[in-house]
């Protein structure tokens, strides 16, 4: 088999997981991250997990593909439940909405909390991800934005073993990526505020009591972006 090149997303994903021996791929995307990793001899073993009979079957077969069968195993089963607590130094969740990883991590809390470093790159909601991250005593390390086929996504590293607080500010931008003035934050927080402007067009003429919470929440958001805009700026 060829080389395996991973999108920029995926890749910034696995080149942070060098110096462990042992990574779970929740939700695993055809085990592309695990088979990058272990050819590249940065894990030495890997387990790549998904819900669905289908994509775990081509995993299976990709891993084949590879030969590399004895290194990394594929498991079908719900989110952190068919891992072991302790199984796995790095757990990545990716590609995920963020209701649904801050799901997936309540429920398998234990299994979170056993891992070194958890990687987490939900799609949209990660203000939900760091709630449950703060609300549950783990720190978070980093985080990083990247541009991929017209899109920036946002990775977060968190690590277990800090104190269980609750959120007492707005969570919809890192505190890393404000910090370090990431140079793709101005961008990202434009588009956002784009979208929410959309939103709220869209909401003028809704009477609805769930429009109107809807149009709430979105003022508030945008009060936040545009602080936030003109700090980075």
């Amino acid at each position: 088999m060829g080389n395996l090149k991973l999108t920029p997303r995926l890749k910034i994903i696995a080149d942070s997981v060098k110096g462990f021996d042992t990574l779970a791929d929740i939700g695993s995307d055809h085990a592309y991250i695990p088979i990058y990793t272990v050819r590249n001899g940065w894990v030495k073993s890997a387990v790549a997990t998904d819900v669905n009979s289908g994509p775990a079957e081509i995993s299976r077969e990709r891993i084949r593909n590879y030969e590399l069968e004895s290194r990394i195993c594929v498991r079908q089963g719900n989110g952190l439940q068919v891992l072991n607590s302790g199984e796995a130094e790095v757990i990545i969740i990716a590609g995920m909405g963020g209701i649904l990883i801050r799901d997936i991590l309540d429920k398998g809390a234990k299994v979170a909390e056993s891992a070194k470093v958890l990687i987490l790159q939900p799609m949209r909601d990660s203000e939900k991800v760091r709630a449950w991250l703060f609300e549950h005593g783990f720190e978070i390390i980093d985080e990083e934005l990247v541009r991929d086929q017209g899109k920036i996504y946002e990775v977060i590293w968190s690590k277990p073993g800090g104190e269980a607080r609750d959120a007492k500010r707005p969570l919809f931008i890192g505190d890393r990526l404000i910090e370090k003035k990431h140079p793709l934050l101005a961008e990202f927080i434009s588009r956002r505020i784009n979208e929410l402007e959309k939103v709220m067009v869209a909401l003028e003429d809704a009477n609805s009591d769930k429009c109107r919470e809807r149009a709430e929440e979105c003022k508030a958001m945008l009060v936040y972006y545009r602080e936030v805009a003109e700090w980075v700026r």
